[in-house]
Order: structure tokens, then sequence, then C-alpha cells
């Protein structure tokens, strides 16, 4: 018996496990992602203050710097969000062989969850952009 499939043997179990692992944490992940995309893609199209009656954002002549961090942080919360979304669906559809555990699905979790992590942050500025646009004197 060759080293390989020894170590093969040995750890079946845990490759298993670690497949299991990897999956539900992907679609946990998958689900806040998805979730951050869709509240972001709804509030790039209504803006804080509405549109006026030419389809401008009201916003955005008054307040226009703080507007312009509200539409960058919301695009980049988009973005990221997408992003993450596509790393952990690649998660899912991996084949799961030993040589997968040991570089691209690490690389592809660490690229998810910080791009995630990512668009947490990016929505929470747009968050605050728009309560500084609507409240703000």
């Amino acid at each position: 018996m060759q080293v390989r499939e020894l170590f093969t043997n040995e750890h079946k179990a845990l490759a298993e496990s670690g497949e299991k692992w990897l999956k539900d944490t992907s679609n946990s992940c998958m689900l806040v992602a998805t979730l951050i995309a869709t509240v972001v893609f709804a509030a790039a199209f209504t803006v804080p203050g509405g549109n006026d009656n030419e389809g401008a954002p009201n916003f955005l002549e008054k307040k226009s710097v703080i507007f312009l961090v509200f539409v960058v942080s919301d695009s980049v919360a988009l973005f990221s969000s997408l992003t993450s979304l596509l790393m952990f669906l690649s998660i899912l559809t991996a084949r799961y062989a030993e040589e997968d555990f040991l570089e691209s699905l690490p690389k592809r979790l660490i690229i998810g969850l910080a791009t995630l992590f990512f668009a947490i942050a990016a929505t929470m500025v747009a968050f605050g952009a728009t309560l500084l646009i609507v409240l703000g004197k």
C-alpha cells in the first residue's frame, strides 16, 4: 500500500466532515450575501430622499459629498456581496478532492468570507450615509 492510499483511507472521515462543514458554512454565508445583495440593489434604485420629476435623485446636488458616499458604498456592497456569493457557490460545486482541501477550497473560503465582511461594512457605511442625508441638517 502506498503512502497516499494510506493517508486517504485513514482520513476519509475527516474529509467527509470537512466537506459537510464547508457546505453548511457556504450555504449560511450565501444566504447572508444574497440578503445583502437584495437590500443594496433595492437601495440603489430607491435612493434616500426620492427622485425629482425628471428622475434625478433629490439630494444629488444638495448634499453631494454624503450622497456620493452613499452611492459608492452601496455599489461596493453590491459588487462585494455578489463576489462573495460566487465564491460560496464555487465551493458548493467543487469536487472535494484531497488536493482541493489543500489550496483551492481554503482560498475560496477566505475570499468569500473577506468579501462578505467587506459587503457588510459597506452596507453599514451606506446606512450611515442615508441617515446623514435624510436626518442631517
